[in-house]
């Protein structure tokens, strides 16, 4: 699904020795230029190359022949520098598809090209906008109050965290004040799918903010949703999204249910993923729960879905919406602060280059997706790649630049400009992270944003500028991203929003970047113990000292114990949380069992522990090695802490 503050594509740990930091947001490495499946992929449209034409004056997509233009370069372009090997576009206009084409191989080592009305790509989270669209629908039939209690139409209970009860409206922008919970994305077959309402029961996130306060994007939220599609029409979710949306809307290549269809099993284009210097397939990824983005098809397909949106819920003579709800569905619902960007119901909404634009995207391990509406202009974009990595948010700009020209740059910053910009400087963690379960320390990792006062008094995070514009308020230099922020009653500043997105600010000592550290050191001193003893009473053996007390052999057995355990225990969750960045199926069993054996390095620190007194009153070893052991104890028990603080200490069951 998708991770806004992206996890990018996921959490990468690293434990060389205590040297290095568990990291989060690392990107696959990206090699070199004029690999041959970008660069000798086959191109297939409705329309014949046209390759001396010059582009006519853009005031947004005029014509088809000028479409097949812009995106042939542009996915040459992207083809090559991010080795993508198939990707698939469409673009409409009014109530019409003006453009559609594929690019590159469907199936790589098939050498089977890319067709834009047979190629079934992968929605990922864009694939969320068909249940938003099943929740209005039922809405306007009275079945669906977005305003009620969700537990009316839930056969288990939402807890009463708050005295704000949960609402649809809440589910449609994001605002339910759900932690993030990574067992809602994808699992790794088709036997470990669960039901939709035992998944949803069994899966339930803490409620971490008061509901309508804080924008944090939830899968579990959609899917909340779409099981009430389900309790309130009587039909399995996928039978309704088939038969009220992809039926009327013609989409007859396109499918809700996993597995797929038999006859349509040929098409489901191969996600790829780009590591190393080669690429990593799939056949198909298991969304663990359906109405989080099940949705696959081709792109004339999803430009029907597009067009019935541009025009109010109309498709040619049917309509999936009546016009006001699709009004009604598309307008600005929640936004932090009036001057930003928020959300629509389901639709992300951005403000770039004087246009709103509505759009989602959509990402999973091998496929990336965008379908983005520009509705005062009627104009719509699909672009899905199957393959990883690639800049969603970069491509939507580049389209936007194309199409719609950027305005004039910020004008001078107001004159408190530089003492309010060192007061937003420090560290922010994403809203969309898990403060309650061991998942914390995946979503930690990938959701810190580092701000930083530079030299010519504007703010950088990540790798963009942003100067003031207006009284506590921040543009992007070279853009139109918007960023403010948000003070307690001491003028202290507790929350930064970033477009629609929101992060609080955590103190120094709980930067990740930190805790990450202190983890990684303590448990380098704990190699130490390790490798260190057992040299030391191998040489003393071969030179003849004298066997050391018991005390002293437990002590050191006990330290080196410590460090075998947790170095195993650590090097076992970094390798796991390796795996989920590249397949997006978070490993909770395997987590929650190391979860459990970290309560074995307990006894084994609070041993050693135990031991530091007699070793210096009873003077075990030279004073560098009592110095040592000192040291091995103390970070034992920060070990114990960092463990605590990233809720990787459970008790078993």
């Amino acid at each position: 699904m998708t991770f806004t503050m992206r996890p990018a594509a996921g959490v990468v740990i690293a434990l060389v020795l205590g040297t290095t930091a568990l990291l989060g947001a690392a990107r696959a490495p990206i090699g070199p230029a004029g690999d041959s499946a970008a660069t000798t992929t086959p191109a297939t449209s409705t329309f014949a190359p046209v390759a001396s034409r010059m582009a006519p004056a853009i005031a947004g997509p005029t014509d088809a022949y000028e479409a097949e233009l812009f995106f042939d370069e542009l996915m040459a372009r992207q083809m090559a520098q991010d080795h993508v090997v198939g990707a698939t576009v469409a673009v409409v206009r009014g109530d019409q598809l003006m453009f559609a084409k594929g690019y590159g191989y469907a199936n790589r080592e098939q050498r089977l090209p890319v067709t834009a009305d047979r190629s079934l790509f992968y929605l990922g989270s864009a694939g969320k906008l068909f249940t938003w669209t099943a929740v209005m629908q039922l809405v306007e039939q009275g079945k669906l109050d977005l305003h009620a209690d969700v537990n009316r139409y839930l056969d288990f209970p939402i807890p009463a965290t708050y005295p704000q009860p949960i609402t649809l409206h809440h589910l449609m922008t994001h605002t339910a004040g759900f932690e993030e919970n990574l067992d809602a994305l994808f699992t790794h077959d088709q036997a470990a799918l669960l039901p939709l309402r035992t998944f949803l029961a069994r899966e339930l996130p803490q409620r971490v903010y008061p509901p309508g306060t804080l924008l944090a994007y939830s899968n579990y939220g959609t899917a909340l949703a779409g099981y009430m599609v389900e309790r309130v029409s009587g039909e399995p979710y996928e039978q309704y999204i088939t038969r009220h949306i992809l039926e009327p809307l013609a989409m007859h290549q396109s499918t809700a249910v996993q597995p797929l269809p038999a006859a349509l099993r040929a098409e489901l284009a191969t996600g790829y993923r780009y590591e190393n210097g080669g690429y990593r397939a799939t056949d198909i990824e298991w969304v663990a729960a359906a109405p989080d983005g099940v949705v696959r098809g081709p792109a004339t397909d999803i430009a029907h879905f597009m067009i019935a949106h541009l025009n109010d819920g109309r498709y040619g003579a049917t309509r999936i919406l009546q016009q006001t709800t699709a009004q009604e569905m598309h307008r600005q619902h929640f936004t932090h602060d009036p001057r930003l960007s928020g959300f629509a119901y389901g639709f992300s909404e951005t403000f770039e280059n004087n246009q709103r634009v509505i759009w989602h995207l959509g990402e999973s391990a091998h496929f990336v997706t965008l379908l983005v509406l520009v509705p005062e202009q009627k104009v719509g974009f699909f672009i899905s790649y199957n393959t990883r990595p690639i800049d969603g948010r970069a491509t939507l700009s580049a389209i936007l630049d194309h199409y719609f020209p950027a305005t004039a740059a910020p004008g001078p910053p107001p004159p408190d400009s530089d003492q309010t910009a060192a007061r937003l400087a420090g560290t922010y963690v994403s809203t969309r992270v898990a403060h309650s379960t061991s998942q914390k320390l995946a979503t930690w990792g990938s959701g810190t944003l580092s701000v930083a006062l530079a030299d010519d008094h504007t703010l950088q995070l990540a790798g963009q500028r942003y100067t003031a514009v207006a009284p506590g308020l921040f543009q992007q230099v070279d853009g139109d991203r918007l960023l403010t922020f948000h003070e307690d009653g001491n003028g202290q500043v507790t929350h930064l929003f970033l477009g629609p997105f929101a992060y609080f600010s955590v103190p120094w000592y709980q930067n990740p970047q930190l805790q990450l550290g202190l983890l990684a050191g303590s448990l380098a001193v704990s190699l130490t113990a390790l490798v260190a003893w057992p040299i030391d009473a191998l040489v003393g053996w071969r030179c003849g000292r004298a066997a050391p007390a018991r005390g002293a052999r437990l002590a050191r057995w006990l330290a080196g114990l410590l460090g075998g355990v947790g170095i195993g225990l650590l090097a076992w969750l970094a390798v796991l949380l390796q795996g989920f960045s590249a397949s997006y199926s978070y490993p909770a069993e395997a987590i929650t069992l190391i979860a459990q054996l970290c309560w074995l390095l307990a006894p084994l620190a609070l041993g050693t522990g135990a031991l530091v007194v007699p070793a210096w009153r009873n003077g075990y070893w030279s004073l560098r090695w009592r110095v040592h052991y000192t040291l091995v104890v103390l970070a034992a028990a920060v070990l114990l802490w960092s463990l605590t603080y990233w809720n990787l200490l459970t008790f078993p069951l």
